[in-house]
């Protein structure tokens, strides 16, 4: 309960509308059009949010390089198919980041938990990823729960914040953790035992693992902390030094909408769109079998709409749960049958 006030301040200058545009947001999830290759889904997404000054040629040079930094070079023209067929899960996770990098963003990549759902090996190979782009010059920022203590040790700062928001420590890790663990003991924790996982045995420090308490107030440790004040110092610095942020573009570009004109997103998106129904083969012989049996006179025509209706709401139901799309699909149902209704009266 209260108000929370404070300025958002990017590089030292007020976050503007253009903030949103110039960063990047890696979904947990790995969502991507199952007919399209790996270089198309790259180009697709340079095509539509890079700036439109920038010519389709550069942009689709820009893709050859995201494809070189992620090494996927090898599957660069494979079909990303659906999971379990196509690529593999290391292999997603890189199109997820790279979709991303091809929008090239300037100021901050941002990644939601990509070690979910990995394998121990698949997470360290994700993890020297980002530390690969990081060397490259692109901020990156991730939310991680619980990492193994390889994968704590690649991460230059780390944001511990406890329940409610309230934050425990900000600061460097350090190799083998020492400047975190440090902090710890210095104010009250046990000592981190020789061979524990420092991402763990943080959370015992503070209370938050299950069976651990503790007397000490972390909140208000860390905000009587010098490495706070140091941090404050820092940035009241950054903010008295830093020029002051002049407009990208005089005409106004990087606060558009939209990176790219109308008629570039709609070449763009009908592409893909016809791209994808050639690519499903199952959609283009189901529609070639609707017609013919509608001009070669085998069916009434309004025998082959109430046919279509029929197979179209059946299907809907077919194999329908009580999730959130069953319930979607039966009330998608419902609406084809009411919308029918005066279609047969007429007939």
């Amino acid at each position: 309960m209260g108000v929370v006030t404070g300025r958002m301040l990017v590089d030292g200058n007020p976050r503007d509308e253009s903030f949103q545009r110039k960063t990047g947001y890696v979904q947990q999830q790995d969502l991507h059009l199952s007919t399209s290759t790996v270089r198309e889904a790259l180009r697709f997404s340079a095509l539509l949010r890079q700036p439109r000054h920038v010519s389709v040629a550069e942009k689709h040079q820009y893709v050859e390089e995201v494809l070189r930094l992620l090494e996927m070079e090898s599957y660069g023209n494979a079909v990303v198919g659906v999971p379990g067929e196509g690529l593999n899960v290391e292999q997603r996770k890189r199109l997820t980041i790279g979709v991303e990098l091809a929008a090239k963003p300037q100021l901050l990549l941002f990644l939601d938990e990509p070690t979910s759902g990995l394998d121990s090996q698949t997470s360290w190979n994700i993890l020297q990823l980002l530390k690969k782009l990081a060397n490259h010059g692109q901020a990156i920022l991730c939310t991680i729960h619980q990492p193994s203590a390889m994968l704590f040790e690649n991460f230059d700062r780390l944001l511990f914040l406890a329940k409610g928001g309230r934050t425990v420590y900000f600061g460097q890790v350090g190799a083998g953790s020492h400047i975190l663990i440090d902090y710890f003991v210095r104010n009250g924790a046990s000592p981190c035992p020789r061979g524990e996982n420092p991402a763990e045995w943080m959370l015992t420090a503070i209370g938050a693992a299950r069976g651990s308490v503790t007397k000490v107030d972390w909140h208000q440790a860390w905000l009587d902390s010098p490495e706070r004040a140091a941090i404050r110092e820092e940035l009241d610095t950054m903010e008295r030094e830093r020029i002051p942020a002049e407009s990208e573009s005089a005409s106004g570009d990087a606060f558009k909408e939209f990176a790219s004109s109308f008629s570039v997103q709609a070449y763009a998106v009908l592409k893909r769109a016809f791209q994808q129904y050639w690519r499903t083969p199952s959609y283009i012989w189901s529609k070639f079998a609707l017609c013919f049996l509608c001009v070669s006179g085998l069916l009434p025509m309004y025998l082959a709409a109430d046919l279509y209706q029929a197979l179209f709401i059946g299907f809907t139901y077919f194999k329908a749960d009580n999730s959130q799309q069953g319930t979607q699909n039966q009330l998608l149902g419902v609406f084809m049958v009411r919308t029918s209704i005066p279609h047969r009266e007429q007939c």
